[in-house]
């Protein structure tokens, strides 16, 4: 080994060190984390959430590596390339731990933070959530500062494992490559009638370095940016009784810079295009009935391609335990004569046997340890549906996953 290789790997190792300590005392801050103090006027409350879970991909049809994955491979989470590779189990994709503290400067004003340290990443901790809230009144809220996106019924809370069913969401629709915006919101809620009502307006835009997402389609160890700017959206929700109905409309424009090892730097990024976001979900829990049916278009017809994915998934609970059958389905498919020419596309580059297109069935025990804590064990199925030459001819290669973890809120 060189000088310069033991100094790269020593390197890496502190790193690692560090990240795993920075988890580990998260994790023991954990354990005061539930709490609510007052100092010179200022309310503090604090809380948590922690997912331990270990999953192994069994099955599947003798595939090639994919990217620098060994497949055949389950992605159960695109956004932070939640990835559990042939060959062992796997504590790293699904298991997090975060933190979220507040600061109450008057009944009427607010300061809320939340980190997150993920196993997909290394234990790496990312801060999620920072913004400021003031209400206007008793029916309106503006809030400005680092928000998740709102693009499903659980975007909110999809790092808290305990909130959902599952052991980690359904990846055809929870996966994109943007997920969180820096800017401002109006929230708006009322009764109209029988039903409860929440409507909010939002504006802002993204940049994520060196994104995880990219990695599952670039390549393991390459480096793509992303940027979503000019942000505008709305949701609305409406509650009565057992039945919740949400709707999401999000338009942006959006680029990528890929350091394309192939090419000398510098690297410059994609001229910005435009999309349009489409979201509606149905939640029922009805007596010991629960539904969950979302669906989602993205439309980026600028660059001649439309993303579709939607999930349908239904529980019964018997006492303590509530088991579950989801399905889900994600398709990409190309329009090559509808691509911008402004935007330097070729329609003759954009191959339809290219398209991606995968569905998971997946069958959830979970079990109410406590009124804050949960046990899930989950058999899925992956299928490939896409074109024949995807990701040149090399598919995830139609895994299953046995997974288990256990949940819990403080």
């Amino acid at each position: 080994m060189d000088e310069t290789h033991a100094m790269q790997t020593v390197a890496a190792t502190r790193q690692v060190g560090k990240r795993h300590a920075i988890f580990c005392a998260l994790l023991a801050l954990g354990g005061f984390a539930h709490a609510e103090q007052e100092m010179a006027g200022i309310r503090f409350t604090g809380s948590g959430f922690l997912t331990l879970a270990a999953g192994k991909v069994f099955g599947g049809d003798p595939a090639q590596d994919f990217n620098g994955y060994k497949a055949p491979l389950y992605v159960s989470d695109f956004a932070q390339a939640g990835i559990y590779e042939s060959g062992r189990v796997s504590m790293r994709p699904d298991s997090r731990l975060g933190l979220q503290g507040a600061a109450y400067f008057s009944p009427d004003s607010s300061l809320t933070g939340q980190v997150v340290a993920r196993g997909a990443q290394g234990g790496k901790v990312n801060l999620e959530w920072l913004y400021a809230s003031h209400n206007l009144n008793d029916k309106l809220t503006v809030q400005v500062g680092r928000k998740r996106l709102p693009l499903f019924y659980y975007s909110e809370t999809q790092d808290v494992g305990f909130t959902y069913p599952w052991v980690h969401l359904p990846p055809q629709p929870y996966g994109w490559d943007i997920v969180n915006y820096n800017g401002a919101n109006l929230l708006y809620r009322d009764q109209w009638g029988n039903w409860a009502s929440s409507m909010n307006f939002f504006a802002g835009n993204e940049t994520r370095k060196d994104n995880p997402y990219w990695k599952i389609y670039n390549g393991r160890h390459t480096r793509t940016d992303s940027k979503w700017s000019r942000i505008v959206g709305a949701d609305l929700s409406l509650n009565r009784d057992w039945l919740e109905v949400r709707g999401a409309y999000i338009q942006s424009k959006f680029q990528d810079r890929f350091e394309d090892p192939s090419l000398p730097p510098p690297y410059s990024y994609s001229l910005s295009a435009g999309q349009k976001i489409y979201t509606l979900s149905f939640a029922i829990d009805y007596q010991n009935w629960l539904l969950r049916n979302e669906y989602m278009v993205m439309d980026r017809i600028s660059v001649g391609e439309k993303d579709y994915a939607q999930l349908l998934g239904v529980g019964y609970r018997i006492g303590k335990f509530l088991p579950m059958l989801t399905w889900a389905n994600y398709k990409l498919k190309y329009f090559p004569g509808k691509a911008d020419p402004s935007l330097l596309i070729d329609p003759a580059s954009i191959d339809p046997t290219t398209e991606e297109a995968h569905s998971t069935l997946a069958l959830t025990l979970r079990y109410n340890l406590t009124a804050t804590s949960a046990v899930k064990l989950q058999l899925e199925r992956w299928q490939d549906r896409g074109g024949a030459n995807f990701n040149a001819g090399i598919p995830y290669g139609n895994p299953k996953l046995l997974s288990v973890s256990y949940d819990l809120v403080f």
